[in-house]
Protein backbone atom coordinates (compact mmCIF):
# COMPACT_ATOMS: atom_id res chain seq x y z
CA UNK A 1 0.00 0.00 0.00
CA UNK A 2 1.09 3.58 -0.65
CA UNK A 3 1.18 6.59 1.65
CA UNK A 4 -1.96 7.95 0.00
CA UNK A 5 -3.94 4.75 0.55
CA UNK A 6 -2.97 4.60 4.23
CA UNK A 7 -3.85 8.28 4.62
CA UNK A 8 -7.30 7.56 3.19
CA UNK A 9 -7.84 4.72 5.68
CA UNK A 10 -6.55 6.95 8.49
CA UNK A 11 -9.08 9.64 7.59
CA UNK A 12 -11.85 7.06 7.67
CA UNK A 13 -11.02 5.64 11.08
CA UNK A 14 -8.76 7.88 13.20
CA UNK A 15 -9.49 11.02 15.21
CA UNK A 16 -8.13 14.03 13.32
CA UNK A 17 -6.42 15.64 16.31
CA UNK A 18 -3.19 16.63 14.52
CA UNK A 19 -4.57 16.55 10.99
CA UNK A 20 -3.72 13.80 8.52
CA UNK A 21 -0.06 12.77 8.99
CA UNK A 22 2.11 13.46 5.92
CA UNK A 23 3.92 10.10 6.07
CA UNK A 24 3.02 6.46 6.75
CA UNK A 25 5.93 4.91 8.63
CA UNK A 26 6.71 1.19 8.63
CA UNK A 27 10.01 0.80 10.48
CA UNK A 28 12.79 2.60 12.30
CA UNK A 29 16.41 2.09 13.24
CA UNK A 30 18.15 4.44 15.63
CA UNK A 31 17.27 8.01 14.66
CA UNK A 32 16.05 7.06 11.17
CA UNK A 33 12.62 5.93 9.96
CA UNK A 34 11.24 4.68 6.63
CA UNK A 35 7.81 5.10 5.10
CA UNK A 36 5.75 2.65 3.04
CA UNK A 37 7.24 4.08 -0.15
CA UNK A 38 10.80 3.37 1.02
CA UNK A 39 11.69 7.00 1.70
CA UNK A 40 14.14 7.49 4.59
CA UNK A 41 13.76 10.29 7.14
CA UNK A 42 15.72 11.59 10.13
CA UNK A 43 13.35 11.30 13.10
CA UNK A 44 13.45 14.63 14.91
CA UNK A 45 10.11 14.02 16.66
CA UNK A 46 11.50 11.27 18.92
CA UNK A 47 8.12 9.98 20.05
CA UNK A 48 6.94 13.47 21.00
CA UNK A 49 10.23 14.15 22.81
CA UNK A 50 10.16 11.02 24.97
CA UNK A 51 11.73 8.36 22.72
CA UNK A 52 15.32 9.33 23.49
CA UNK A 53 16.82 5.90 22.67
CA UNK A 54 15.54 5.88 19.11
CA UNK A 55 14.03 2.91 17.29
CA UNK A 56 14.88 -0.79 17.62
CA UNK A 57 17.91 -0.37 19.87
CA UNK A 58 19.19 -3.94 20.39
CA UNK A 59 19.39 -3.61 24.17
CA UNK A 60 15.83 -2.26 24.37
CA UNK A 61 14.49 -4.94 22.02
CA UNK A 62 16.18 -7.66 24.07
CA UNK A 63 14.91 -6.32 27.39
CA UNK A 64 11.33 -5.87 26.16
CA UNK A 65 11.29 -9.30 24.52
CA UNK A 66 12.63 -10.98 27.65
CA UNK A 67 10.08 -9.26 29.90
CA UNK A 68 7.08 -9.94 27.64
CA UNK A 69 8.10 -13.58 27.45
CA UNK A 70 8.37 -13.74 31.26
CA UNK A 71 5.62 -11.62 32.81
CA UNK A 72 3.19 -9.09 31.35
CA UNK A 73 1.59 -6.07 32.97
CA UNK A 74 0.57 -6.61 36.60
CA UNK A 75 0.25 -3.01 37.88
CA UNK A 76 1.06 -2.23 41.51
CA UNK A 77 -1.29 -4.95 42.73
CA UNK A 78 1.72 -7.29 42.84
CA UNK A 79 5.40 -6.93 43.68
CA UNK A 80 7.57 -7.49 40.61
CA UNK A 81 11.36 -7.41 40.38
CA UNK A 82 11.79 -4.97 37.45
CA UNK A 83 9.60 -2.35 39.12
CA UNK A 84 11.46 -2.56 42.43
CA UNK A 85 14.88 -2.47 40.74
CA UNK A 86 13.97 0.55 38.63
CA UNK A 87 12.51 2.41 41.60
CA UNK A 88 15.66 1.75 43.62
CA UNK A 89 17.82 2.93 40.72
CA UNK A 90 15.86 6.17 40.35
CA UNK A 91 16.03 6.88 44.08
CA UNK A 92 19.79 6.28 44.02
CA UNK A 93 20.15 8.84 41.23
CA UNK A 94 17.98 11.44 42.94
CA UNK A 95 19.17 10.92 46.49
CA UNK A 96 22.43 8.91 46.67
CA UNK A 97 22.68 9.24 50.45
CA UNK A 98 19.11 8.05 50.98
CA UNK A 99 18.45 10.93 53.35
CA UNK A 100 15.12 12.08 51.92
CA UNK A 101 13.17 8.85 52.12
CA UNK A 102 11.69 9.30 48.66
CA UNK A 103 9.22 7.02 46.89
CA UNK A 104 8.57 6.31 43.21
CA UNK A 105 5.17 6.35 41.51
CA UNK A 106 5.25 5.00 37.94
CA UNK A 107 2.89 6.55 35.40
CA UNK A 108 1.91 5.93 31.80
CA UNK A 109 2.44 9.50 30.61
CA UNK A 110 3.69 12.92 31.57
CA UNK A 111 0.15 14.22 31.91
CA UNK A 112 -0.67 11.42 34.34
CA UNK A 113 2.46 12.19 36.38
CA UNK A 114 1.48 15.84 36.67
CA UNK A 115 -2.10 14.90 37.53
CA UNK A 116 -0.74 12.75 40.36
CA UNK A 117 1.46 15.58 41.61
CA UNK A 118 -1.53 17.95 41.42
CA UNK A 119 -3.54 15.53 43.58
CA UNK A 120 -0.68 15.02 46.03
CA UNK A 121 -0.41 18.77 46.51
CA UNK A 122 -3.90 18.68 48.06
CA UNK A 123 -2.40 16.79 51.01
CA UNK A 124 -1.12 20.18 52.18
CA UNK A 125 -4.75 21.11 52.87
CA UNK A 126 -4.45 23.94 50.33
CA UNK A 127 -5.73 24.30 46.78
CA UNK A 128 -3.87 27.23 45.21
CA UNK A 129 -1.12 26.47 42.68
CA UNK A 130 1.47 28.67 40.96
CA UNK A 131 2.80 27.78 37.49
CA UNK A 132 4.65 29.55 34.69
CA UNK A 133 3.49 31.43 31.62
CA UNK A 134 4.10 29.37 28.43
CA UNK A 135 4.46 26.16 30.44
CA UNK A 136 3.16 22.82 29.21
CA UNK A 137 2.26 20.02 31.62
CA UNK A 138 -0.15 17.88 29.59
CA UNK A 139 -3.57 17.81 27.94
CA UNK A 140 -5.70 16.05 30.57
CA UNK A 141 -7.91 18.43 32.54
CA UNK A 142 -5.76 18.80 35.65
CA UNK A 143 -2.48 19.01 33.73
CA UNK A 144 -4.08 21.45 31.32
CA UNK A 145 -5.09 23.64 34.25
CA UNK A 146 -1.36 23.94 35.05
CA UNK A 147 -0.43 24.78 31.45
CA UNK A 148 0.30 28.45 30.84
CA UNK A 149 -0.77 28.58 27.19
CA UNK A 150 -4.19 30.20 26.60
CA UNK A 151 -4.64 28.60 23.17
CA UNK A 152 -4.58 25.17 24.81
CA UNK A 153 -6.52 26.11 27.95
CA UNK A 154 -9.35 28.33 26.77
CA UNK A 155 -11.33 25.79 24.70
CA UNK A 156 -11.77 23.65 27.85
CA UNK A 157 -12.42 26.24 30.54
CA UNK A 158 -13.48 26.27 33.29
CA UNK A 159 -10.59 24.08 34.40
CA UNK A 160 -10.05 22.59 37.88
CA UNK A 161 -8.03 24.30 40.53
CA UNK A 162 -6.99 27.81 41.48
CA UNK A 163 -3.88 28.35 39.34
CA UNK A 164 -1.88 31.59 39.05
CA UNK A 165 0.69 32.08 36.29
CA UNK A 166 3.92 34.07 36.58
CA UNK A 167 6.56 34.90 33.95
CA UNK A 168 9.04 32.04 33.61
CA UNK A 169 12.42 32.95 35.09
CA UNK A 170 11.19 35.91 37.15
CA UNK A 171 12.00 35.16 40.81
CA UNK A 172 10.40 38.38 42.07
CA UNK A 173 7.07 37.63 40.39
CA UNK A 174 7.23 34.08 41.73
CA UNK A 175 7.94 35.26 45.28
CA UNK A 176 5.01 37.67 45.08
CA UNK A 177 2.66 34.94 43.83
CA UNK A 178 3.49 32.25 46.40
CA UNK A 179 1.81 32.71 49.77
CA UNK A 180 0.70 30.62 52.80
CA UNK A 181 -2.33 29.40 50.81
CA UNK A 182 -0.19 27.95 48.01
CA UNK A 183 -0.18 24.16 47.78
CA UNK A 184 2.48 23.79 45.08
CA UNK A 185 4.68 25.46 42.50
CA UNK A 186 4.89 23.65 39.15
CA UNK A 187 7.88 24.40 36.90
CA UNK A 188 9.81 22.90 33.99
CA UNK A 189 13.61 23.22 34.27
CA UNK A 190 13.52 23.75 30.49
CA UNK A 191 10.25 24.86 28.92
CA UNK A 192 9.93 22.52 25.95
CA UNK A 193 6.84 23.67 24.07
CA UNK A 194 7.71 27.31 24.70
CA UNK A 195 10.71 26.88 22.40
CA UNK A 196 13.28 25.02 24.56
CA UNK A 197 13.80 27.81 27.09
CA UNK A 198 16.11 26.92 30.01
CA UNK A 199 15.40 28.39 33.42
CA UNK A 200 17.78 31.30 34.13
CA UNK A 201 20.60 30.64 36.55
CA UNK A 202 19.37 30.80 40.12
CA UNK A 203 15.66 30.72 39.28
CA UNK A 204 14.99 27.14 40.38
CA UNK A 205 16.96 27.66 43.59
CA UNK A 206 14.86 30.76 44.28
CA UNK A 207 11.71 28.74 43.58
CA UNK A 208 12.80 26.08 46.06
CA UNK A 209 13.51 28.72 48.70
CA UNK A 210 10.16 30.48 48.35
CA UNK A 211 8.28 27.16 48.33
CA UNK A 212 10.03 26.07 51.53
CA UNK A 213 9.35 29.45 53.11
CA UNK A 214 5.60 28.97 52.69
CA UNK A 215 5.43 25.20 53.15
CA UNK A 216 4.43 24.61 49.52
CA UNK A 217 5.55 21.72 47.33
CA UNK A 218 7.94 22.35 44.43
CA UNK A 219 7.09 20.10 41.49
CA UNK A 220 9.69 19.90 38.71
CA UNK A 221 8.23 18.54 35.48
CA UNK A 222 11.11 16.73 33.76
CA UNK A 223 9.02 14.74 31.29
CA UNK A 224 10.97 16.30 28.42
CA UNK A 225 14.33 16.91 30.14
CA UNK A 226 14.88 13.96 32.48
CA UNK A 227 16.75 10.66 32.04
CA UNK A 228 19.77 12.03 30.21
CA UNK A 229 18.21 14.29 27.59
CA UNK A 230 20.24 17.33 28.69
CA UNK A 231 23.50 15.44 29.22
CA UNK A 232 22.88 14.71 32.90
CA UNK A 233 20.32 12.39 34.48
CA UNK A 234 18.14 15.34 35.47
CA UNK A 235 18.28 18.95 34.37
Amino acid sequence: MTTESWQARWQGSMSDNYGTPPVALVRGQGARVWDVDGVEYLDLVAGIAVNALGHAHPAVVEAVTRQVATLGHTSNLAVHEPGVLLAERLLALLDPAGARGGRVFFCNSGAEANEAAFKLSRLTGRTRVVAAVDSFHGRTMGALALTGQPAKREPFEPLPGDVAFVPFGDPVALANAVDPLTAAVFLEPVQGEAGVVPAPAGFLAAAEAVARQHGALLVLDEVQTGIGRTGTWFA
